[in-house]
């Protein structure tokens, strides 16, 4: 069983396209909140890498928000490891690099 540590909250208010790092070392993502204000549907992105080149680098974790909702994901009390670092990047396809017209809102919860 897993020991229970206190978990970090991040939220970034305009998540675009571009390679952003939640965590610079090894992580557990245990949960992700989206608000996607643009005019379709979006994905975040979540690398295992020490950097990503958005498009080129296959994402870990795919989650996607259609436009103008909110969605949520919880990951229980195991959450999803990463071995490396936690980076992320919105987009408008799931494994690709097109920008959302509007940069999503997104709330991680990781260790």
């Amino acid at each position: 069983m897993r020991n229970i540590v206190p978990s970090t909250k991040a939220t970034d208010a305009d998540v675009d396209n571009t390679d952003q790092t939640l965590k610079a070392g090894p992580g557990v993502l245990m949960g992700i909140s989206i608000y996607n204000p643009s005019n379709a549907t979006a994905y975040v992105q979540v690398f295992d890498a020490a950097s990503a080149t958005v498009g080129t680098t296959t994402p870990d974790w795919i989650v996607g928000c259609k436009t103008l909702e909110y969605a949520h994901y919880y990951y229980g009390p195991v959450g999803i490891n990463f071995t490396t670092q936690i980076h992320y990047a919105g987009t408008t396809t799931a494994t690709g690099n097109g920008d959302p017209s509007t940069g999503l809102v997104v709330s991680f919860v990781y260790e």
